[in-house]
């Protein structure tokens, strides 16, 4: 599969709402027949202008790399709730 549609297949994924790196490479190889390591997912998402990082997850034990567990989302996803918080600002 390419890497244009990981991206699109990753993208409707993170819609919903943001992700981790383990659940996204956990969702992918439950959607395709090959695994995908972390690194080339995190390769992918940073090369896409529409999924942003949004953290760095605190590893509790589930990982015994020395790379950092990053949060994902989808720009739109960013977009809607910084809206939301600027709201709440300025009600308060």
């Amino acid at each position: 599969m390419s890497s244009q549609n990981l991206r699109d297949l990753i993208r409707n994924y993170l819609s919903e709402r943001p992700r981790n790196t383990i659940e996204i490479s956990a969702w992918l190889s439950s959607q395709l027949e090959g695994k995908n390591c972390p690194e080339d997912i995190t390769s992918i998402l940073e090369a896409d202008n529409s999924i942003v990082r949004i953290g760095t997850v605190r590893k509790s034990g589930i990982r015994l790399t020395d790379l950092p567990v990053s949060e994902w989302a989808s720009d739109s996803w960013v977009q809607h709730h910084e809206r939301k918080q600027s709201n709440k600002t300025k009600e308060s």
